[in-house]
This record gives structure tokens, sequence and C-alpha cells, in this order.
């Protein structure tokens, strides 16, 4: 895992050439179609040669869930055990790794009706007296949840009258699987950190205004004009398209939108260091000359 622009990729695409490995993509953005210069994807030659699952597996006014991509990630994780390859998870969507690792909770529908049942008990009975009722129903819950936490205590409440079952099992229960799967192999983390912060701040900036040049107003156009697609789309709220969405209404100047692009960038990148450094039991490597025989080394040694 890294920062955007920090060289995930190219490094993958060596481990690639020098290990039977897997390469599968944590990227929030890259899994649409069509979503090519401005979420930084491999070109459709470089893909062909070092193949990346769970890239283009979505249509852009589609929407996907953290839910769905650790459904999906498992999958290919199995499959690689499978074929005797190792599973290389190679992305900066945080919350992807965060949710694969210590997992999800998939919680069942709850009907309108339970919705408005538990709605009007709090308006009757208050919070206070509703959390000492889920202390009643679930207990484990009911110590996790603050007395106060309105939003929580009505979610708890509303799970066990739809299932008959507590939150609490539900999460223990949802967290199961992805546990045996980790635990099938020797899960290594690594993140590689830029070497040099003014220097990544400007690469960002060359990279931003390169996707410009190639053509990302443009992809941003054709992407609008497909049926079904709005600047309100899922896949148009990310880092770039937004800004180029915002230039197309009109909001902004060329420059403005260049500057907002790149700035909105940085902050991603900034967000994605805070992630990890508060992350347990990570590798944090520098992005130098010797990271590519630091990575494989500590591939090989776990796997």
């Amino acid at each position: 895992m890294g920062p955007t622009g920090v060289g995930k990729t190219d490094l993958a695409i060596e481990l690639y050439k020098n290990l039977d490995i897997n390469i599968i993509s944590v990227d929030s953005v890259q899994i649409y179609k069509h979503l090519n210069i401005g979420s930084g994807k491999p070109s459709s030659k470089v893909l062909e040669k070092y193949p990346h699952e769970l890239i283009d597996i979505l249509k852009p006014d589609e929407s996907y869930s953290t839910s769905q991509f650790q459904d999906d990630v498992i999958d290919s994780i199995r499959n690689a055990f499978q074929t005797k390859r190792i599973p290389l998870l190679v992305g900066g969507t945080m919350m992807y790794f965060h949710h694969l690792v210590n997992g999800i909770s998939r919680l069942p529908p709850v009907d309108s009706q339970i919705r408005l049942r538990v709605k009007k008990e709090f308006e009757e009975r208050g919070v206070h007296e509703m959390h000492r009722y889920l202390e009643k129903i679930d207990k484990n819950s009911s110590l996790k949840i603050h007395q106060n936490d309105t939003q929580r205590i009505k979610r708890a409440i509303e799970v066990f009258l739809a299932t008959g079952k507590e939150l609490s099992k539900w999460q223990t229960e949802n967290k199961k699987e992805i546990k045996e799967v980790i635990s099938e192999s020797n899960l290594i983390q690594i993140a590689i950190k830029p070497q040099d912060k003014d220097m990544h701040r400007e690469i960002i900036a060359k990279r931003f205004k390169g996707m410009i040049h190639n053509g990302l107003i443009e992809e941003v156009e054709g992407i609008l004009g497909r049926k079904g697609m709005s600047p309100n789309s899922q896949s148009m709220k990310s880092v770039g398209y937004r800004q180029v969405c915002e230039y197309l209404a009109g909001d902004y100047s060329l420059d403005d939108m260049i500057d907002r692009g790149i700035n909105s960038t940085r902050q991603l990148a900034k967000r994605q260091m805070t992630w990890m450094r508060s992350w347990d039991n990570i590798i944090f490597l520098e992005n130098n000359s010797s990271v590519f025989t630091s990575v494989k080394n500590l591939i090989l040694k776990n796997s």
C-alpha cells in the first residue's frame, strides 16, 4: 500500500516479472471501465502482459461498496492459493485494506415498519431508557455503544427485532470468513512511502498536469455522455474526476481546476499516509533503488 503517485504499480509489475504472483488491485477508481487516465490505470497493453484482478469490473454508472470489494477480493485471494501463486494486493484505497484485514459487518436489511416502531419508541421513552433496553437484549453491543449514541442504539435494536439475533453476533460471524482467509497465509503489510516529501508533492503536480495533457477532460466528457451517467455518479466523485466535472459545469476556469485537482490529490496522499502511520504490523519502505529487492525478499521469506 502507499500514497498516490509513489510508484506502487511499477513495483508490482517488477515483482510479477520475478515471482509467481497474482496482482490484485485495491483501488476504488480503477474498478471502473473507461476511467483510465484520471485513475492512473495501467494501459491495456500493460494489463494484457501483467494482469491485474479487480480492474475494469464495473460500468461507470454502477455503485460499489466496501462489502462487495471484500467478497471479490476474498475470491481472488482464494483463486491465487488454489493455483499455488502468491496474492499481491496493490493500491491506495485504505478503507478497502482496513476492512479486508479487520473484517466488515454486513448487516441484514430492516423493513420500514420496524424502523418506524423503533423511532416512535425513542421519541416516547428517550435515548437513555432505550440504551437500557439494548442492554437487556444485546449486552455486548450496549457495552460498546455510548448511551447517547442514538443512531447506533437504534441500529442495534432494529437488527435484533428484525432477526432475533444480536448485532454483536452478526458482527462476529461476518468477520469470521476474512479471518479464515487471512490465516491461510503469512500476511505481510508493506507500505511504500515517498523518499522526499517535497519531491513527491512535485510528482503529484506533474502527474495531474500530465493527465490533463493526455486527455482527462475529454475522457470525462465521454464518460458523462454515456447513458445513465451524471456528475453525481459514484465514479465521478473521486479526486480528479470531481474537479473536471466542476470545470465542465462552468464552476472554475481551467487553471483553477488544475490547481484544485493538484491540491486535492496532495490532500488524498496526506490522508493515505495518516492511515498508514496508525496501522498495526506495517513495514515501511522508502521508494528508492533498493525497494524492489526489499519487497521481493520479504515475500520470499514469508511465502
